[in-house]
């Protein structure tokens, strides 16, 4: 079998081009990576999320979580989900800005009355609180969904990590 003329020329021609275009493509992957390591903290106790990118801290919200027999549960988790309107098909309850974390419907989302509720889960009930999810205000839940791609780490503590 022969190789056409035609097949050699373009394979000579265009074969550098390529080598260098997936050269490029993969750095440019790597680099952009390197430069944006994001991370969503909750602080289950204190009430509070903290969103990180490189280890500076971006963000640190006023957040109400679960309310007694509804816990926001500890451990890491990630966004694998976001819809900029949402509604609960659980409670009909509106959840804008929402950024699912677990398989059974626990995300970060706007909530009426965040901060308010954010106080009085701190300082005095725990009946008061959210369904499992992290609630924050609306305009706070607009600005971590825009800043948080699907992907972003979240990592739900019961405690507030020490300064050192």
């Amino acid at each position: 079998m022969t190789k056409s003329l035609n097949s050699i020329y373009i394979k000579r021609i265009f074969w550098p081009f390529i080598v260098v275009l997936v050269l490029i493509t993969a750095t440019t992957a790597q680099s952009d990576a390197a430069a944006k390591i994001k991370e969503i903290k909750v602080f289950i106790e204190r009430q509070i999320l903290i969103a990180y990118e490189n280890d500076k801290e971006i963000y640190n919200f006023d957040i109400v979580t679960g309310r007694d027999g509804k816990e926001t549960t500890a451990g890491t988790y990630s966004i694998f989900r976001k819809h900029e309107k949402y509604t609960s098909k659980t409670y009909g309850s509106e959840m804008p800005y929402t950024m699912f974390f677990t398989k059974d419907g626990k995300a970060i989302h706007g909530t009426q009355l965040a901060t308010l509720r954010s106080y009085l889960k701190s300082y005095l009930s725990g009946s008061v609180g959210s369904q499992g999810c992290v609630g924050l205000t609306d305009d706070n839940a607009k600005a971590l969904f825009e800043w948080a791609p699907v992907g972003t780490p979240v990592v739900i503590s019961n405690e507030l990590e020490k300064e050192d």
